[in-house]
Order: structure tokens, then C-alpha cells, then sequence
């Protein structure tokens, strides 16, 4: 699971991803992000490999970094 907070004057989000395997042999990318505080909104996304869910994972966090989000990122 990686997880990532941006904070600054105006707002204060959080941005989290995790990648995890369903019955069938698919893979997920679960994504939720919004106001720190809330549940935030959900978004999930199924992918034939672990490899091309992983490659979502890693374009997504660098977008994220780029936009200001820190934070400690656990895979």
C-alpha cells in the first residue's frame, strides 16, 4: 500500500493506492483519495498482470510527486 498526503495552506489530501490479486486470478488497483478526514472517493481498476497494474501504480505516484504529495511509500 503506498500512501500520500499533501498539505499546504488550502487543502489537506491524502492520495492512497494498493495493488492486490482477486479470486480469479485478475489484478486490482484500488485508488482512493480525497480531504483528509473523509472516506474520500474510490476508484478500481483491473488488470491482466501484476506488471501492468504495478506500471499504473508507479506513473500515478510520480504524477503525484510532481504535484506535491509526500509522504512514506510502502510496496
Amino acid at each position: 500500500m503506498i500512501h500520500l498526503k499533501f498539505s499546504d495552506e488550502k487543502s489537506h489530501k491524502f492520495y492512497t493506492l494498493l495493488i492486490q490479486q482477486d479470486l480469479f486470478g485478475k489484478w486490482s488497483l484500488l485508488r482512493q483519495w480525497g480531504k483528509i478526514g473523509t472516506k474520500g472517493q474510490v476508484q478500481i481498476d483491473t488488470f491482466d498482470s501484476y506488471e501492468e497494474a504495478r506500471a499504473v501504480q508507479d506513473r500515478l505516484v510520480k504524477e503525484k510527486r510532481r504535484k506535491g504529495y509526500a509522504g512514506p511509500v510502502t510496496v
